[in-house]
């Protein structure tokens, strides 16, 4: 039993951070820990598969929203699970700042990795609960070009009954899917993407409900280059929400996110920089034709200390959106952190 373990090739790994993080004034010591455990083999045909989770997803990893599980040989390779979107896989993220991320400031959302709360634009890679999220990634490269390709759960519907009697209310069908690519150079990497996520509501037995599609989509791009130290990095990203309701056709919202990152690597010290910008008009919510613009701000440094650990601490700018309305603005919010984190 103990030789055939150990050919499985199973692996356990970790990490974890300590410090200390404040948020519009609001400081409080932050801490966690994770255990992960991976395994992976190979088949007499010569295919290679495996699979990967935390242990604090092992609950959702059960049921297949965390975790993951691949195959892959010539074909490409097949990834299940709580695995990115086509688009998300190709163009990426800026570079973050902070030894918690401060917020996320640096990320867009991606629509069919379900990183959108209503017409947001932070990103939510984690929130596995969402059932728009990418559920298989198929992954292929050849030479220098690298294709993504994302799809949700096949059925994702979920009904609303009467309670009394239990007649069919609303059935909402929640689908989403992505594709990417990358092109390599050695020093540039170019990226494109394209993602949507939509909702088709069914109005079963209620008469006072029209059925509609709701839809939100995401092109994406991205430009990295890479000289000796410095990485720089740039990335673009138009979102569009809208709505089909008996036959007729209604544009909700356009956010339209840019920004770029900067890594300067110097020894056992890494700083880094981002500024991502995003616009949003037309929100119902923020009333008919306003538009409200987020500014995002990050600087932070990163020192390794060897064997894992390193010492890490940044200052962002946040923006988010208050009021209701036509009276919506956006309102700054500071954040700073501090601490170690460790890898094992």
């Amino acid at each position: 039993m103990s030789a055939g373990f150990a050919a499985a090739d199973v692996a356990v790994s970790g990490d974890a951070r300590m410090g200390i993080a404040s948020y519009d004034g609001d400081a409080a010591f932050s801490n966690r820990v994770r255990i992960s455990f991976s395994g992976s083999g190979t088949t007499d045909g010569g295919l290679a598969f495996g699979g990967s989770i935390r242990a604090d997803n092992a609950v959702n990893g059960e049921a297949g929203t965390a975790g993951s599980a691949y195959i892959s040989g010539a074909f490409g390779k097949i990834t299940m699970g709580g695995v990115d979107s086509g688009d998300a896989a190709a163009v990426g993220q800026l570079s973050s700042v902070g030894y918690e991320g401060l917020g996320s400031g640096n990320s867009i959302g991606y629509a069919a990795d379900g990183g959108d709360i209503g017409f947001g634009v932070g990103n939510s890679a984690d929130n596995v609960d969402n059932p728009s999220n990418a559920r298989v990634l198929y992954t292929y490269s050849a030479g220098a070009v690298t294709f993504h390709a994302s799809v949700s759960q096949i059925d994702n519907t979920e009904a609303d009954r009467d309670v009394a009697t239990d007649a069919l209310l609303n059935e909402y069908d929640v689908h989403s899917y992505a594709v990417g690519a990358s092109y390599n150079t050695g020093a540039v990497t170019v990226a494109v993407g394209y993602g949507t996520a939509g909702i088709t509501v069914d109005d079963g037995d209620n008469t006072n409900i029209t059925d509609a599609e709701l839809s939100l989509t995401d092109v994406s791009a991205s430009v990295t280059y890479v000289a000796g130290d410095t990485t720089i990095k740039a990335i673009y990203q138009d979102k569009q929400a809208s709505a089909d309701a008996a036959g007729v056709n209604t544009d909700l919202a356009s956010v339209v996110s840019m920004g770029a990152s900067v890594d300067q690597k110097m020894d056992a010290l890494t700083v880094t920089a981002y500024a991502l910008t995003s616009d949003i008009e037309s929100v119902p919510v923020f009333g008919a034709g306003n538009s409200v613009t987020l500014n995002r701000f990050g600087l932070g440094a990163s020192y390794d200390l060897g064997g894992g650990a390193k010492f890490k601490a940044g200052v962002a700018q946040l923006e988010v959106v208050v009021g209701v309305g036509s009276a919506s603005v956006s309102e700054s919010e500071q954040a700073f952190d501090a601490g170690v984190t460790f890898s094992f």
